[in-house]
């Protein structure tokens, strides 16, 4: 076998295969071998078929083919292994010759993954910002925006009093102090879809005239009446779950930003030409989000793209410039956990695995969660000891 390669930019490879006669003519032999394994011809054992007869039964091309298949793979396999290249997607292959007892030649396009130049990222300077303390102020103001919200939505509710809710999924709802959707149901009653909090799923009847049973606390309709309607047992505990909330909120804000202030002085260290194939696939991740975004909203994909004045391809092509960064970063983080070493061990992935339901997943799917828990938990690992190099790093 002789192969040539050319490369070009952004990872593109094209490979040209050559294979001798008689290296073609062992594939086809081969390829008899592993065709006659389900092909029953009567009068001769599986195994002791004559080769003419199997190839009257099979057909000339089909053994053809299976015998390309094979060296196909099996070069390719090797090309990869020697010239280190690393397919991102499969190879589009194209035979150039195929006959019996003749030179065999293909020709292969793949991209491959881009090699990455990074400098001493142990050197980066990156800050986390300390926490802003949550107030009285933002807890009344949270507060405020939830019960404004919850007065539109009863408004809009007894208005259509006479169009019924089908479902829980179809309903009108409101977000309530824990970020959990609530349900206006046709009997004008609330119902949380999370089960996070003791009061949680529990239904409450909404009557305008009930006094609250904490006058001290009342604001403008804001009362311990109201917070029940929303899942909690009263207006301090409702306060008490909106600092909680916003406390996440705010630190998860701040961790952002570090993560985003490491991300970019990464990128500032690092050289790598993005395959198109990768943005691509980024691009359509992100619209996915979206989407999902949206539909958590109630609307529709085609709604926002009126809204917004533009068009699906259009926006597509604004977020290229994000997508491509979100791939950059992702290689270079990767480059980084390799040269640290990070290992993912079997228990660390059978741990992360017991957090999803596996139960009615198929043997292929299980090898994809755990592929796809392999590549998260090393991401993961990857980022702390970042975060940890860079906190112990001697200020300059």
């Amino acid at each position: 076998m002789q192969h040539t390669i050319t490369r070009s930019e952004k990872g593109k490879v094209e490979i040209k295969v050559d294979v001798s006669a008689a290296d073609f003519n062992k594939a086809y032999e081969q390829a008899l071998k592993e065709l006659e394994k389900d092909v029953k011809v009567d009068g001769f054992r599986p195994g002791n078929v004559p080769a003419e007869i199997l190839e009257n039964k099979l057909g000339g091309s089909k053994i053809l083919n299976e015998a390309a298949n094979i060296l196909v793979s099996k070069h390719l396999a090797e090309i990869f292994a020697k010239e280190d290249i690393v397919p991102i997607v499969n190879p589009k292959v194209a035979v150039n010759s195929l006959g019996k007892s003749e030179p065999f030649s293909f020709t292969a396009e793949v991209s491959g993954r881009p090699k990455v130049k990074l400098g001493d990222w142990k050197k980066i300077q990156a800050k986390k910002i300390k926490v802003k303390e949550v107030t009285e102020a933002d807890i009344g103001d949270s507060i405020n925006n939830i019960f404004e919200a919850w007065k539109k939505q009863k408004s809009q509710s007894q208005s259509e009093e006479s169009k019924s809710d089908e479902a829980e999924g179809t309903g009108k709802f409101i977000y309530d102090a824990h970020g959990n959707k609530v349900f206006f149901d046709d009997k004008k009653t609330l119902q949380s879809s999370s089960n996070q909090d003791s009061t949680a799923g529990l239904k409450i009847p909404i009557k305008d005239d009930q006094p609250s049973s904490s006058p001290g606390l009342e604001h403008g309709g804001i009362n311990d009446e109201f917070a029940k309607k929303i899942g909690a047992r009263d207006l301090v505990h409702l306060q008490e779950l909106v600092k909680k909330d916003l406390e996440s909120i705010v630190a998860d804000q701040v961790e952002s930003k570090f993560e985003e202030e490491i991300f970019d002085e990464i990128l500032k260290l690092g050289e790598i030409e993005v395959p198109d194939i990768l943005v691509d696939d980024e691009v359509n991740r992100i619209m996915v989000r979206i989407n999902q975004n949206l539909e958590q909203q109630g609307k529709k994909m085609e709604d926002f793209i009126a809204e917004e004045n533009t068009t699906v391809d259009a926006m597509r092509a604004k977020l290229r410039e994000q997508a491509e960064k979100n791939v950059k970063v992702t290689l270079l983080m990767d480059e980084i956990g390799k040269q640290a070493d990070i290992k993912i061990s079997k228990e660390e992935i059978e741990e992360a695995a017991k957090k999803v339901d596996t139960a009615n997943i198929t043997p292929d799917q299980r090898v994809d969660l755990e592929r796809y828990l392999t590549v998260s938990l090393f991401q993961t690992k990857t980022l702390d000891l970042v975060k940890k190099t860079i906190a112990t790093a001697p200020s300059k």
